[in-house]
């Protein structure tokens, strides 16, 4: 089995921060490819980095996905997942859908612990989109100046450790998801940390992108996942273009 794994953002080194959590839990002979976003930001902090990388992600995956048999985004955001769904012939997988969704497995209701408040908002917004806002005890947000703790994340372990005591002490949360694909790597320690299970996105969504190819996912034909016909685009790279060229017979 052969992976994509696309970081949303520039930079090199979350992309490896976020494909060695990857290849550290997927199972033998499952093979991982990391690729960071062609153009955009190098951290997504905002509305608008949200949609550049959405823009950004759907490139990255229109030029790497052929030959893998399956997606994972790996930006805290989902950018493009919706369209990577509709428009690609393979399953593709978000860390948040798969984050949350694997929470609810673990416990009643979970809460995420974040660097920087200004996507405190997003967040909300993506769990009501997927349809688990009840089970949402809290969102904890961490300041974090000028990117300065995601940079240099050992120092994010204990005001984040701290965030999610208050989440599951006030508001009951019985599993901690950790948002950000570039704290994988100190997901050990916030384990270690805490007295409740600590989730993240980018190992579960590897392991749900595995299930998916196991299960022999198929394409929908019909419905708002399949693809749309045949339609030209104007002043798009052709890299996108092939997306809608290739039609919904695929």
């Amino acid at each position: 089995m052969r992976l994509l794994v696309v970081n949303p953002n520039v930079s090199a080194s979350h992309t490896e921060t976020i494909a060695a959590a990857a290849r550290e839990v997927a199972t033998p002979g499952t093979i991982i490819d990391a690729v960071n976003a062609p153009f955009g930001p190098r951290y997504i902090d905002s509305r608008g980095e949200v949609v550049i990388s959405a823009y950004a992600t759907l490139m990255a995956l229109a030029r790497h996905a052929d030959g893998h048999d399956a997606a994972v985004i790996a930006g805290f955001v989902d950018p493009g997942l919706g369209a990577a769904k509709e428009l690609l012939p393979i399953p593709v997988v978000g860390i948040v859908e798969a984050a949350c969704l694997t929470a609810c497995l673990l416990g009643t209701r979970f809460a995420i612990v974040a660097l920087g408040p200004r996507l405190v908002p997003v967040f909300r917004d993506l769990v009501r989109g997927y349809g688990l806002s009840e089970r949402l005890a809290a969102i904890e947000a961490v300041d974090d100046p000028d990117e300065l703790l995601v940079e240099n994340r050992s120092a994010a372990v204990a005001p984040l450790a701290a965030a999610a005591r208050t989440a599951i002490e006030r508001a009951g949360a019985d599993v901690i998801v950790v948002g950000g694909a570039p704290l994988a790597d100190i997901v050990p320690e916030l384990t270690n940390a805490l007295d409740v299970p600590v989730i993240d996105g980018v190992r579960s969504a590897v392991r749900q992108a595995e299930l998916l190819v196991g299960l022999g996912w198929r394409k929908p034909r019909t419905g708002s996942y399949s693809r749309p016909g045949p339609r030209p685009l104007l002043g798009v790279p052709s890299e996108i273009a092939a997306l809608y060229a290739a039609g919904s017979e695929n």
